[in-house]
């Protein structure tokens, strides 16, 4: 029974370095956050019809927005002696996670894929013209028989 007092004192003693340890992984993980447009640890698989050598994530990136075939990207970090790679695809294909990997959608996928809202005339209020009439039938009145 002495040994519970004994772990539960040392479990007290030990919350603030844990509390420590909590805050140097969040901030580390907030500083690792990709930039817009990008998925960082995200990798897409398929469609690759290009890839090259770029000095950073960014030259991907950009690379890709001024292929006309790009739609999607997915640049890999050099490992070892290796070179970095970026791969440019013609479609998202599937994703899976890889920390060495940063991958993203184009400007052009976005264009292609989001969809377009049609107002129609009557509801911008430019129609001068009649409504049809209606198919509904007129209501009845009944008359009064006094």
């Amino acid at each position: 029974m002495r040994l519970f007092p004994a772990l539960l004192l040392a479990a007290c003693f030990s919350l603030p370095v844990m509390a420590d340890s909590l805050e140097a992984e969040s901030a580390s993980a907030e500083a690792i956050q990709a930039a817009p447009g990008q998925q960082s640890g995200i990798y897409r698989f398929g469609a690759t019809y290009e890839f090259t050598n770029t000095a950073t994530v960014d030259d991907c990136q950009q690379l890709c927005n001024t292929r006309p075939a790009c739609l999607a990207w997915s640049y890999i970090e050099a490992l070892d002696e290796g070179a970095s790679r970026c791969e440019l695809k013609r479609g998202a294909g599937k994703v899976e996670h890889n920390p060495l990997a940063t991958s993203g959608l184009s400007s052009q996928h976005e264009d292609r894929h989001q969809p377009v809202l049609e107002v129609q005339e009557e509801l911008q209020g430019g129609s001068n013209l009649a409504s049809p009439p209606s198919d509904k039938p007129e209501p009845l009145v009944a008359t009064d028989p006094a």
